[in-house]
């Protein structure tokens, strides 16, 4: 594959930032209880970090296109070096959450220019295969952080953890800047017309955004409430932070065997029978109280999540313009944060309200929902492609 050595950099780079980055999954629900918040305020202070980026994606996706990808990277990768050493000086919920806003800052800016890079320089053939890479290298990093973050806060406490979680941020950073010069650098693309905006009128456009969406409610519930649920039942940081690791470890086995094969099958299909196997596994959450059956299903949302991302990443990147990928890339990521922001809020509030239980099954039930509503949206596009067709 041509470029084969700056997509690896770009590989790189997302492993090692992601790495520090979900150092903090299980960690953040129990600092923020430390400092005194309620299970509601949990919520929304993990939710912090995604509410800003979704927030600011959409912008920087365009800043991306206008001004090139180079400058987003870099300074995302920065703020994440700098942001965790404002963890240790939060003394209350009210400043811990404005920290986790500043932190979603860097992923809002890394996020549309990494993923809008690797389909710059993969041909067309080959893009689902090179985005299942790039985010099986995401996910890997979302693997290793959070069991490596539930050691270090058993062993050595919270500040460890955001030190850590600086140090690998760091590290990425050097990473990237000393490759930079291998990347070829395009100039950077006009600013998105009218008349370019057409693609945002597909129907599969919003499939895409919506699968997005769906599996991150999925994953920010687990992610968000896994620590405290397993409190309950005698699990401790670091197997909480196992739990975690593998959903997404699970999860980046799969993206590039399923990016493979969005190339050749139906990215619709792969998206349905993802989808499906998530609202199976959350649901069965909420049955086993013990770590080894969480752990199983955790691997099970995880094959879910594998199979669905892909497909759904694969099916926008095919129908938007090359001038607008960092655009589009920033949408569908967008929706992911949206997604995974709600899983944390909305959920949480079903949890103060009720269980855990009952907030695991009624998430379960919302990701249903919206497959349903999936189902009756590529069955439109099918009618309306037949009707081309005659």
């Amino acid at each position: 594959m041509k470029n084969s050595f700056t997509l690896v950099t770009l590989y790189i780079a997302a492993f090692v930032g992601y790495a520090g980055f979900s150092l903090l999954f299980p960690v953040m629900p129990l600092y923020a209880a430390e400092l005194g918040a309620t299970i509601g305020q949990v919520g929304l202070i993990v939710a912090a970090n995604s509410y800003m980026t979704a927030i600011l994606l959409i912008p920087m996706g365009m800043l991306c296109d206008k001004f090139g990808r180079h400058k987003l990277l870099i300074g995302g990768l920065a703020v994440f070096a700098a942001v965790p050493l404002l963890y240790p000086l939060a003394s209350n919920p009210a400043q811990l959450t404005l920290v986790r806003a500043i932190h979603g800052l860097g992923a809002a800016a890394f996020l549309p220019a990494a993923i809008a890079l690797v389909i710059d320089l993969t041909p067309e053939a080959k893009r689902g295969e090179a985005i299942g890479w790039y985010t099986a290298s995401l996910q890997l990093g979302l693997m290793a952080g959070p069991i490596t973050g539930g050691f270090l806060l058993g062993h050595f406490g919270f500040d460890a953890v955001f030190f850590t979680c600086s140090a690998i941020s760091l590290i990425a950073l050097a990473f990237a800047f000393s490759r930079l010069r291998t990347i070829s650098h395009p100039p950077p693309a006009e600013a998105t017309c009218a008349r370019s905006w057409h693609w945002l009128s597909s129907v599969l456009i919003f499939v895409g955004m919506l699968t997005q969406l769906l599996v991150a409610i999925g994953s920010g519930t687990i992610s968000s409430y896994i620590p405290l649920y397993g409190r309950e039942f005698g699990i401790t940081e670091a197997g909480a932070g196992a739990i975690i690791t593998a959903l997404y470890g699970s999860s980046a086995i799969l993206r590039a065997p399923a990016g493979k094969l969005a190339d050749r099958v139906n990215k619709g299909q792969l998206i349905i029978g993802g989808l499906g196997i998530t609202v199976i596994a959350v649901a069965l959450v909420a049955v086993f109280h013990s770590l080894f059956p969480l752990i199983m299903v955790a691997v099970l949302f995880g094959v879910g999540m594998g199979i669905a991302m892909p497909a759904s990443l694969a099916l926008v990147a095919e129908l938007a313009p090359a001038r607008a990928r960092g655009l589009a890339m920033a949408m569908g990521t967008a929706f992911f944060q949206i997604g995974f922001a709600l899983g944390a809020t909305a959920m949480g509030g079903v949890a103060g309200a009720s269980d855990f239980e009952t907030m695991f099954f009624a998430c379960a039930a919302s990701i249903a929902f919206g497959l349903l509503v999936l189902i009756g949206l590529m069955r439109v596009r099918s009618k309306q492609r037949d009707k081309e067709l005659l």
